[in-house]
């Protein structure tokens, strides 16, 4: 995933008007709110990078994605952050964590109930006494406003990016397909892509962080429209 196109990835999200430090406020505040002691964080398809700077403020963070392309873009905005190469579905990183975040709706790429149910149960087993889980979901079916075609474009030094997407659904998946196509001054990238995503149904998250022994509340919209964040936490 985003094997090729990862170094054009935040061009495009930035094109498009996102503010990662402020979402990264917000799930500080929301940590801090049911935390209020929390020291460490552990950031779970981390993807490029994006929330960690602002964690890295006020917590000890580690950073964890299955793609090795997007965590080395990472790596060149936080050098000092530790990153790991890992599944969500099985993660084992033998230590925990005051709170544990999974952003941006990377769990959307868990295409049944039963891995993100497995990707909840390793998350959970990270977290120390007291501390919370917050998961973004992918988009909730009620809010899929059905097949749709986009046209994105950012610039950046020396690169330019423009991304055409066309997207439908079957049942509770979704396939975006994407072509990037990305101008330097020495050369001209085309890039296509294919994303299979599960929409975000709130009893699935509910049922699963009951499975890992965590509360879940629901929080929409808090930081994307059409998506929830699920909060859960270990039982005092």
């Amino acid at each position: 995933m985003y094997a090729g196109a990862a170094r054009f990835y935040d061009v495009i999200h930035d094109g498009r008007g996102r503010d990662a430090e402020a979402e990264t406020d917000i799930v500080i505040t929301e940590i801090r709110r049911r935390c209020p002691g929390a020291r460490s964080v552990l950031d779970v398809a981390c993807g490029t990078g994006a929330n960690l700077p602002r964690f890295a403020e006020s917590f000890d963070v580690v950073g964890v994605d299955i793609s090795a392309d997007m965590l080395a873009v990472a790596a060149e905005r936080c050098p000092d952050v530790p990153l790991v190469a890992a599944d969500m579905r099985s993660l084992d990183l033998q230590r925990t964590f005051d709170a544990v975040v999974c952003l941006f709706s990377g769990i959307g790429y868990l295409t049944d109930e039963a891995d993100m149910g497995r990707a909840v149960a390793a998350m959970a087993k990270h977290l120390a006494p007291g501390g919370v889980l917050l998961i973004e979901g992918w988009i909730e079916p009620e809010f899929w406003i059905g097949s749709t075609v986009l046209a994105d474009s950012g610039t950046a030094d020396g690169l330019a990016v423009a991304r055409v997407a066309r997207s439908h659904r079957e049942g509770m998946i979704t396939e975006v397909f994407m072509r990037y196509v990305a101008a330097t001054p020495d050369d001209v990238t085309t890039i296509d892509e294919h994303h299979t995503m599960r929409l975000s149904e709130p009893v699935e998250f509910a049922r699963a962080f009951q499975a890992a022994g965590l509360t879940c509340a629901r929080l929409p919209d808090l930081l994307h429209p059409g998506r929830s964040v699920f909060v859960g936490a270990v039982p005092a």
